[in-house]
């Protein structure tokens, strides 16, 4: 996988130095396929058949599609929404859960020509 950042080890903690680094670039556009944890149940007592039909089920593949904030050798940091003073939520996801991450843009910094909107708005 491409990385937008030389890759640290995330376990020391966040500098403002590292936060101006993060906000003054773009965040790439990536898609990541991942597997994800489950759990079922709660303080009581559980149907044992309920609870080993769950056990033998497959884990779920989820398909996310953001705005690359951060990555490091054990998680990757994905947002929606990106405003001048804000951003949507921040979902961190483990690498050891991740299947794929593509880039959605090329490296090379080159863009399709947008379509023409020809006045048209949303409705």
């Amino acid at each position: 996988m491409p990385h937008i950042r030389p890759q640290n080890d995330c376990a020391s903690s966040t500098h403002s130095t590292d936060t101006d680094i993060v906000l003054a670039r773009n965040w790439p556009v990536v898609s990541v396929t991942w597997v994800d944890a489950e759990a079922r149940g709660g303080p009581g007592w559980e149907d044992t058949e309920d609870m080993v039909e769950f056990a033998l089920r497959p884990l779920a593949t989820v398909h996310t599609v953001g705005l690359l904030i951060h990555e490091c050798e054990q998680f990757v940091a994905l947002t929606d929404s990106r405003g001048p003073d804000q951003v949507g939520a921040v979902q961190k996801i483990p690498r050891a859960w991740i299947t794929s991450l593509e880039f959605m843009v090329p490296e090379d910094d080159t863009m399709p020509t947008p379509l023409p909107l020809d006045g048209a708005r949303a409705s």
